[in-house]
Formats: structure tokens, sequence, C-alpha cells
């Protein structure tokens, strides 16, 4: 049976200030992609290519851009095409790069310079880490 104090502490735990939304960077094995998320909001999905989506908020306040992050499909082949391994960790720049030779094309080069790379400078988005076998892992853009 639960204390009083224990019932208590549970809702102090349930009831303190989150830590809020972080930008971040990571590989979500489920759905075997590689997701960029730098704002938390209504979202829209504008596919680029058959691997490229672009999430685009769909109420941007006056001044906030309005691309807030983007997702590549088929991380798998994609990281195997280009010799990285799972339980890895890439550095973003790297990625960016790889997206430019493996999918070449306007539509790929106007994502790489008007969404991937700004959100990148924009939020130091350093790494994406790439767990051995493992569900969807968050790394914070801040300080990789």
């Amino acid at each position: 049976m639960t204390t009083s104090e224990e019932i208590r502490q549970l809702l102090q735990e349930c009831s303190a200030p989150s830590r809020g939304f972080r930008p971040c960077a990571f590989f979500d094995d489920s759905l075997d992609c590689i997701r960029v998320i730098v704002r938390d909001c209504s979202v829209r999905e504008d596919r680029v290519s058959e691997r490229l989506t672009v999430l685009v908020d769909h109420y941007p306040q006056t001044g906030q851009k309005p691309y807030v992050g983007f997702t590549i499909k088929g991380a798998r082949h994609f990281l195997a095409d280009n010799g990285w391994e799972l339980a890895h960790s890439v550095r973003f720049e790297e990625v960016v790069n790889a997206v430019l030779k493996s999918f070449p094309g306007v539509a790929v080069e106007w994502f790489v310079e008007k969404v991937a790379r700004p959100l990148m400078e924009d939020q130091q988005i350093e790494r994406v880490d790439i767990p051995q076998r493992a569900s969807t892992q968050v790394s914070p853009a801040y300080g990789l």
C-alpha cells in the first residue's frame, strides 16, 4: 500500500516543470529514417524527393523561418552506401554532403542550401548518433 508521503512525492514529480523541447537530430530505427526537428510546432511534410521530406511550420510567427526540420528516409541503406555503420556517430556536415552526393538534382541542392545547412548552422546541430539496434534514440542538438 502507498503511503500519503509517497503519493505526495509522486505528485510533486509529475507537476515539476519539464525541460521542454530542444532541437534534435536522431536515427529513428523503427521507421528507418534520420530526423531533424528544431521547433515544436504543427507541421506540414513536403516531399522533396523519394528519400527527403521537409517539415514546414504551419503557423510561423513573424520573423521565424518556415522550415523546422527534415527526414531522410531509407536511413540504413543511406548509411551503408556512405560507409557508416550502426553504433556510430556521424558529423552532420558529412550527412549533408552525402545527401548531395547520393541524391543529385536541383530539388536536393535547394533542400541542402535552403533547409539542411541553415538548420545545421542556426541550431548548432553537430552530430547524429546512430545506435546499434534500438528504438528511437534522440540526441539533443546542443553540445554534441
